[in-house]
């Protein structure tokens, strides 16, 4: 397994990914029938973070296939520019495995080179009890909680925890 930039022509792999992630259910607030995204909009997403000093798209690759993928998107006013928002997808067969730790981890070492990033921030599902250990055990710290933040669709709610890591 590698983590290296990713390229337009992941464009497809990444898409994909982040349709079957979706489809799931369970990490994400935007539900299948919301997602609008398209292989020019992943093409567009990778490109505009490829060019910004305070962002960086990521993928995970074994055996030359797309398993996940990572973006951290900076801030882009000025005031906000030594912040990046995280957003982390990996195929349902490849969580558990160290692969999303190995991702992020990646993530966490572009920030502390990029002289501009200082803050790595991200939101997770307060029931995303895997997901939370790995941030934490990364050097995330919870810095706020949203109750009842989101409904799902069996009327249940959960909670939004906001985490961030200081890279500097």
């Amino acid at each position: 397994m590698r983590v290296r930039p990713a390229t337009t022509n992941d464009a497809g792999a990444i898409l994909q990914i982040h349709r079957r992630v979706l489809e799931e259910g369970l990490f994400f607030i935007t539900r299948p029938h919301e997602f609008r995204g398209s292989i020019y909009g992943v093409v567009q997403h990778i490109r505009e973070l490829n060019r910004r000093e305070n962002s960086c798209f990521l993928v995970l690759e074994s055996d030359q296939e797309i398993c996940g993928f990572v973006t951290a998107r900076g801030g882009e006013l000025s005031r906000m520019a030594h912040t990046a928002k995280v957003e982390i997808m990996l195929r349902a067969s490849d969580r558990g495995k160290g692969s999303g730790k190995m991702l992020m981890q990646r993530c966490l070492d572009w920030a502390r080179e990029t002289p501009v990033v200082e803050k790595l921030g991200l939101s997770v599902y307060a029931t995303n009890l895997p997901a939370y250990h790995m941030y934490q055990s990364l050097g995330f710290h919870e810095e706020g909680r949203r109750v009842n933040e989101y409904k799902m669709t069996d009327g249940s709610y959960r909670d939004d925890v906001l985490m961030y890591c200081d890279v500097r």
